[in-house]
């Protein structure tokens, strides 16, 4: 673990770049003290890359609607081969309290799932 502190005088380090050699012509970073000449050049790693997976994407109504309530949807379905009105729907608060619900539908017909605001 790379210092923060100078141990000779104690004041909070800073990073510079450190005088360069025949391997690091341009130098490295170092933490160096502005009032004394301590330096400790940073030659290792200090992070770790971690890369997250990506979530997949969940039916948002699952696959049991007998439960949910069926409603007409104003406009219909927004799958342009399917001319069904009714959906399977719920509603979630998603947002702030003073914002209103998002409502969630799925198709009886051909499936398709959607969401308004």
């Amino acid at each position: 673990m790379a210092p923060t502190f100078c141990p000779y005088c104690y004041n909070c380090l800073t990073i510079l770049r450190a005088s360069g050699n025949d391997q690091y012509p341009y130098g490295r970073n170092a933490f160096a003290c502005r009032t004394c000449p301590y330096q400790f050049v940073l030659d290792g790693r200090y992070y770790d890359r971690t890369y997250m997976k990506k979530k997949e994407k969940d039916d948002i109504l699952g696959e049991e609607q007998s439960d949910l309530p069926v409603n007409e949807v104003p406009g219909g379905c927004p799958n342009e081969t399917c001319d069904s009105k009714k959906a399977y729907f719920y509603q979630l608060q998603t947002r702030s309290a003073d914002e209103p619900p998002t409502s969630f539908f799925k198709c009886i017909e051909c499936g398709k799932q959607w969401r308004e605001y």
